[in-house]
């Protein structure tokens, strides 16, 4: 039996190293917390109604997001700010806090 190459090593461990490289980046879903049960201190909330757009939001229900990029998000338009409402990921207009669209549920604050 012929020895493999030496090289051949080399080219099985890059092949794996690269498929766990590009595997779905997915979030496990098992030991999340349940919308219903209270949330810990650091958290955005039960999961409530999402805030509906158009709808302007009272500043005392507004945690606005310092660093988007722990949320993956890029810095927000001119004249508009990534904020936290009702456990909820929105775009808020910075002027009247009115919401412009809702991108995701956030299980916690991460600023």
């Amino acid at each position: 039996m012929t020895p493999l190459h030496p090289f051949a090593a080399v080219a099985a461990g890059t092949m794996l190293s690269l498929a766990a490289l590009t595997a779905p980046n997915t979030i496990p879903t098992q030991g999340l917390p349940d919308a219903g049960q209270t949330c810990q201190q650091g958290c955005a909330g039960t999961v409530a109604a999402v805030p509906p757009i158009g709808q302007t939001v009272p500043p005392d229900s507004v945690h606005r997001v310092t660093m988007p990029g722990r949320y993956g998000l890029a810095g927000p338009p001119d004249g508009q700010e990534f904020a936290i409402i009702a456990g909820h990921l929105v775009r808020i207009d910075a002027a009247d806090r009115r919401v412009l669209s809702v991108l995701r549920p956030v299980p916690r604050l991460l600023d």
